[in-house]
């Protein structure tokens, strides 16, 4: 199994050939009212949503299976997951399998560089992983 890649964007448009056209591709987000999202822990709304997106790919015959994906956010400084979800990564019909994982909003505990992380549960997150990074300042 290897990973390809993963990125956080706001558009993502398939074309016929197989590839993707990605838009507003995300590396940092400016807080409106920053004393807010300090304090209160309430979710930030993203209109249209935030979409973390991660490639992978079989390369060999015993990778053509279904894995168990996690998926993670960890607040800045990177010791603690703030929110996670698990998902399938279905390679038996496919040698190459993208993940388009939606996110409507977030709870923010501040300003920093938040982590999204994409592993799979069978390898954890020392083995084969994605990594994508959000700047809330």
């Amino acid at each position: 199994m290897r990973h390809d890649w993963t990125l956080l964007c706001a558009e993502v448009e398939p074309q016929q050939q197989g590839t993707i056209t990605l838009g507003n591709v995300m590396t940092s987000c400016t807080a409106v009212e920053r004393g807010k999202l300090a304090v209160s822990g309430e979710a930030l709304p993203f209109e249209p949503p935030v979409l973390l997106l991660s490639q992978w790919a079989a390369e060999s015959v015993s990778d053509r299976r279904s894995f168990t994906a996690i998926v993670q956010m960890l607040a800045p400084g990177g010791d603690d997951v703030i929110w996670m979800d698990r998902l399938q990564i279905d390679l038996r019909e496919t040698t190459i399998f993208r993940i388009v994982y939606a996110i409507p909003s977030l709870r923010f505990e501040g300003w920093g560089l938040y982590e999204f992380h994409v592993f799979l549960d069978s390898i954890g997150p020392i083995g084969e992983w994605g990594r994508a990074c959000l700047l809330v300042k």
